[in-house]
């Protein structure tokens, strides 16, 4: 295997998750949640149409399934973790 192929393999999740950590970010999680009754997916479908347009410009085409897919993969895991504690 080329080492440029490794490189971009390896390269796209990192990227994704970075995307997915900005989304986050700018949210309030607990009211985010609160307002969709911890509905991951009404949660991600509220995040994904809000993005500000400077992130939604970062997302290529070919990557929103992958935002999508890893935002509510977070998002999940961040409810699990917050109804453990």
């Amino acid at each position: 295997m080329d080492s440029k192929n490794v490189e971009v393999v390896n390269e796209k999740p990192m990227r994704i998750n970075r995307i997915v950590s900005v989304i986050l970010n700018g949210a309030v999680f607990t009211k985010l949640a609160m307002q969709n009754d911890n509905n991951v997916e009404a949660m991600t479908d509220n995040l994904m149409s809000n993005m500000v347009e400077s992130v939604q410009n970062n997302i290529h085409a070919h990557e929103i399934a992958f935002v999508k897919h890893s935002l509510r993969k977070e998002i999940d895991r961040r409810i699990n973790l917050s109804q453990a504690g």
